[in-house]
């Protein structure tokens, strides 16, 4: 299950998010006269449209299959990027990413496949989930510079053709094959029989993990609150770094090889975090990987502003990768230990809502002031200063981990 999550990751994620910064310099110039404001528009329309639809969506996930989810997806996902290959005007730009990448990459996304992962593990959960989305990470290693030279030899249209093959052909057998949807599917239990056979103490869900919640009840909890805003500062700046942090090193004058490095150099230390980031929130819970995080990520940022040398831009991108490492995993390990596993999907799509307006809103910022001052250093310090505030978020939510357990175990 875990490889499974960590192809889609490497193929989901690591095209649509990776990718998207190496495509927009030449979207917009062949689409929007130039504006990276009108291309982050649609971006951020696909994000209103995984908004909608997440809520309803994760409710069935709780109580249905993800696998059959995740198989129309891959399907949806593959046609969006052959009409991708063939859009002629920022109108159809915004159709196809808005509904349709909007559409499948919620069905085929973490969404779906991290419902699988929190229905397979609980004491294992924060490595299962690490491990799961290096995929993602993995894939932003090799992505910028293939996409690079993908579209610097053929263009950007003959690249969007090219993903629709490798999603298609590469997905379609290893999800109808190999995934499963619950551990009782092929005799297991959560963790596995064997972990559980070394155990002393025995396994015993929390009321909390089996409640049922409504969005209702949702809604009304600090945790959840909460967790928006830490993961919605996170998201927005992930994916406005993302979009843009390419077009910024050429603007500082780097050659597209270094940007692309640059980009590179951050996922290799998100992968290289995300074990780390597991086994921190095993054992020590949530709270304190999520300030690492938040601070890595913020002082990321402003090193990029500062990288007037090439050795600088590697360092700030090492530093940004490090810390938005545990940007999904944590999310995941966040909601899971605050709202339970039963309604888990529920929850997460939920969350999408309040996410909502930060991811709405840092993309086209950031597009809006290149667009106006040529420079992306203003919106790099907002996105930082958003970082740092959301920093009092992890002390309304709950901790979770080993050293929590034991402290439950001793009270009771």
């Amino acid at each position: 299950m875990v490889a499974v999550a960590g192809l889609l990751g490497f193929l989901g994620t690591g095209f649509y998010a990776y990718s998207r910064g190496v495509f927009l310099p030449a979207l917009a110039e062949t689409l929007a006269d130039g504006s990276r404001m009108s291309i982050s528009i649609g971006f951020s329309l696909a994000a209103i449209v995984v908004a909608i639809i997440a809520p309803k969506l994760g409710s069935y996930l709780d109580r249905n299959s993800p696998r059959v989810v995740i198989m129309w997806g891959i399907g949806i996902v593959s046609v969006s990027y052959i009409l991708l290959s063939a859009v002629e005007n920022i109108w159809q730009f915004y159709l196809v990413v808005g509904l349709g990448m909007g559409v499948g990459i919620s069905c085929m996304g973490g969404l779906a496949w991290h419902r699988s992962v929190i229905f397979r593990f609980d004491h294992w959960r924060g490595r299962a989930i690490a491990f799961a989305v290096m995929g993602a990470s993995l894939s932003g290693i090799m992505m910028p510079p293939l996409v690079t030279w993908l579209v610097d030899s053929y263009g950007w249209r003959y690249g969007y053709n090219i993903f629709a093959i490798t999603t298609a052909v590469t997905l379609f057998p290893v999800v109808f094959f190999f995934m499963k949807d619950r551990p009782e599917d092929i005799g297991e239990v959560r963790d596995g029989h064997k972990y559980h056979a070394k155990q002393t103490e025995p396994f015993v869900a929390s009321a909390n993990d089996l409640r049922q919640w409504t969005w209702q009840e949702l809604l009304q909890t600090r945790a959840f609150w909460s967790i928006g805003l830490i993961f919605g500062s996170m998201t927005c700046v992930f994916a406005a770094v993302m979009l843009h942090l390419f077009g910024h090193m050429l603007d500082i004058g780097f050659s597209t090889d270094q940007a692309a490095l640059v980009l590179s150099s951050a996922a290799l230390m998100a992968a290289f975090g995300k074990p780390i980031v597991g086994w921190l929130s095993d054992f020590f819970g949530a709270r304190v990987s999520i300030w690492i995080a938040l601070v890595c990520q913020a002082a990321g940022l402003l090193a990029f502003t500062q990288a007037d040398t090439y050795p600088i831009a590697i360092l700030a991108a090492a530093i940004y990768g490090f810390g938005y490492a545990g940007m999904s995993p944590l999310r995941t390990f966040s909601i899971s230990t605050s709202v339970g596993s039963a309604s888990f999907a529920l929850a997460n799509g939920v969350l999408r809502w309040i996410e909502l307006p930060f991811v709405l809103s840092a993309s086209p910022l950031a597009g809006y002031i290149y667009d106006a001052t040529g420079s992306y250093n203003s919106a790099f310090f907002i996105l930082a200063g958003l970082l740092l505030f959301a920093c009092v978020g992890p002390l309304f939510i709950s901790v979770g981990g080993a050293v929590e357990r034991k402290a439950n175990l001793k009270s009771s």
